[in-house]
C-alpha cells in the first residue's frame, strides 16, 4: 500500500512493502503504520501517515513525452463535468497523465481507454497505471487512433495529438448524444484546424479556452509573481455532440 508521509517541511511518498523507508531524517518503520496516525524517524522526525491523493502519486509517475498538466486536465474537466461512470477515450496518451486524471474522476464505474502509438510511451503509461492503483479504470492499447478505434457509446474523447482534426468524424460518430470532444494542442494553430473540421461534422456549443497559471510568492510587506514561469501550456478547443 502506497502511504504519505507528512511533516511541516517535508513530504514522502512511501511503499508498506518496503517495510523500512530511508530518509535524510532517519530511517522510518513502516510495518506498523496507520493513517491518521503520526510516527517517528529514527532521528526524531515526526510525521503524519496520510493516503496519497492522485496528485501526490503523479508526481512519482514515469514522465516520457511532454505531459498534459493537472490545470489542463482540470480545465477539461471543468468544461466537461466528468464524473463517476463515464466512459472516455484519450488519444495520444503521451505518459498517461490525462487519462489517469481523467480515470481517477470516473472510477469505480466507469473506464478510459487511451491510444498510444509509440511503444515505449505505451511502456511508460503501463508502469503509470499501476503506480496509480488505476488497473480497474484505464486501458492502455499501443495503436494509432488515426487509423480507427472501436470504443462507442463515449461521453468524453479527447485528443492531444497531431492531426487531430482528422478524427472529429469518427469521435462524432461514436460519442453519445450530450458527449463531449475535446482538442488540446499548445499551437493555436491546430485549434483553429479542431475548430474549422468540429463545425463541419455538427459539434455546437463550442470554445476554445488558453490555460495561462501563475503562482505568486506572498511575503510580508510585497508580493510578486514567481520568476522563471511557463504560465502558457496550451489551447483547448471543446464542443458537444447533440
Amino acid at each position: 500500500m502506497k502511504i504519505l508521509l507528512l511533516s511541516k517541511d517535508a513530504v514522502f511518498l512511501a511503499d508498506t512493502a518496503q517495510k523500512k523507508f530511508q530518509t535524510q531524517y532517519g530511517e522510518i518503520n513502516l510495518e506498523k503504520v496507520k493513517i491518521g496516525k503520526k510516527i517517528k524517524s529514527t532521528k526524531g522526525k515526526e510525521f503524519v501517515v496520510a493516503l496519497p491523493t492522485l496528485m501526490d502519486l503523479l508526481k512519482k509517475a514515469k514522465r516520457g513525452p511532454q505531459i498534459i498538466t493537472p490545470k489542463d486536465a482540470g480545465a477539461i474537466a471543468a468544461i466537461t463535468g466528468v464524473t463517476n461512470g463515464w466512459r472516455c477515450l484519450d488519444a495520444g496518451s503521451g505518459s498517461g497523465f490525462l487519462a489517469l486524471f481523467l480515470g481517477n474522476l470516473a472510477r469505480p464505474d466507469g473506464n478510459v481507454y487511451t491510444y498510444e502509438k509509440k511503444k515505449e510511451n505505451y511502456e511508460i503509461v503501463k508502469k503509470n497505471i499501476v503506480h496509480c492503483g488505476l488497473e480497474e479504470t484505464v486501458t492502455v492499447k499501443n495503436a494509432d487512433a488515426l487509423k480507427g478505434f472501436k470504443e462507442k457509446n463515449l461521453d468524453l474523447i479527447t485528443l492531444d495529438m497531431q492531426f487531430a482534426e482528422k478524427l472529429t468524424k469518427k469521435a462524432y460518430n461514436a460519442l453519445k448524444p450530450g458527449g463531449w470532444l475535446c482538442v488540446y494542442s499548445p499551437h493555436i494553430e491546430q485549434q483553429i484546424k479542431a475548430v474549422k473540421a468540429m463545425e463541419k461534422e455538427g459539434f455546437v456549443h463550442m470554445k476554445t479556452v488558453e490555460t495561462i497559471q501563475r503562482e505568486w510568492k506572498i511575503s510580508h510587506g510585497f508580493s510578486h509573481p514567481r520568476h522563471s514561469q511557463v504560465v502558457h501550456t496550451g489551447f483547448i478547443t471543446a464542443g458537444r455532440k447533440v
